[in-house]
């Protein structure tokens, strides 16, 4: 009854790690007033304040994560939290710390499949902490939004469709607060969250049994505006750039609307002109040439591998 395309869209609208751009350490929180340099030596023992003890280790932190070392990262937020343990900015970085390990093991392998699993409910534990700290700001809504999505698509998608509506909801959240991201290129928090919403009204299916069962619609004028404000909050990111074109082109293909495609296929033919900014970029320009040379893939695509989304396998997912 329902096309694969609309059933592959179920199993990707999790996948959107690769969509937030967290991977490769692009995520971090701005580093407060410490001098470069200085290192756990240096902070005078028993004269310095807490919030003096607080800003050391956050700097750590933030540092450590930027040299890709995430595991000390952890430990340095860690011992930020003794000294201000109500803050809600340290565990957004520790959350995304967690995700980068998280995101180096391999799901075809058991073990680590389960460690992934172990490490992405930890994600979303910190996560809750953070908002139980501050439930006013958006940060850790997004971290939460985004340890579910790859928490989704780790376990099997089809078996974890309660949790897309959650996934939609942080992320509301979290384009609709002020935040205090930013990263060591400039990128914000909130260009991040209107990305992934993009993306997920892009990939959500939209037939009525899912609405029902799960509270889930897609939607492609949503995709095509959050991306617009992931594009007007940072227009030379790569993947921004990439996406809002295949949301035009999303669209155009399915209400036959040239103008939205030739649109989309701008943006897609920019993709290789832009600065290299992150690791994923090579991909992202590589995929942007695919697209062009079939849209048809438009619709479906996700840079993730795709999982078993056939008829079959959604209708034995609902038997269990």
């Amino acid at each position: 009854m329902y096309s694969m395309l609309v059933l592959r869209r179920i199993a990707l609208l999790c996948s959107l790690s690769t969509f937030v751009s967290l991977g490769t350490t692009q995520h971090i929180v701005r580093a407060l007033k410490t001098p470069l340099g200085k290192n756990k030596e240096s902070l005078p023992a028993g004269r310095a304040s807490a919030e003096d003890r607080y800003e050391f280790y956050f700097h750590d932190a933030d540092n450590e994560m930027g040299k890709f070392q995430f595991r000390e990262s952890i430990g340095s937020c860690e011992e930020a939290l003794k000294y201000k343990p109500n803050d809600f900015l340290i565990r957004a970085i520790e959350c995304l710390d967690y995700y980068e390990i998280a995101e180096t093991l391999d799901v075809k392998k058991s073990d680590q499949k389960e460690q992934k699993i172990r490490i992405y409910d930890k994600m979303i534990a910190i996560a809750d902490d953070g908002i139980l700290c501050a439930p006013e700001k958006g940060e850790c809504y997004f971290m939460r939004g985004l340890a579910n999505a790859r928490l989704a698509t780790t376990k099997g998608i089809l078996s974890q469709l309660f949790t897309a509506k959650s996934i939609e909801q942080d992320w509301l959240v979290a384009v609709d607060r002020k935040s205090d991201y930013t990263t060591q290129h400039g990128e914000n928090l909130q260009a991040s969250a209107n990305l992934a919403l993009g993306v997920y009204y892009r990939l959500c299916p939209t037939f009525f049994l899912l609405k029902w069962m799960f509270g889930i619609s897609g939607d492609l004028d949503k995709s095509v505006e959050y991306c617009k404000r992931a594009y007007e909050l940072d227009s030379t990111r790569i993947e921004i750039v990439k996406e809002y074109g295949v949301a035009l082109i999303s669209r155009g293909l399915d209400r036959n609307n040239n103008d939205d495609i030739e649109a989309g296929k701008a943006f897609l033919r920019e993709v290789p002109t832009l600065p290299l900014r992150l690791n994923t970029d090579k991909i992202d320009i590589a995929h942007s040439k695919m697209l062009l040379n079939d849209i048809s893939l438009c619709p479906g695509y996700s840079r993730d591998e795709q999982q078993d989304v056939s008829e079959e396998a959604f209708e034995k997912e609902k038997k269990k």
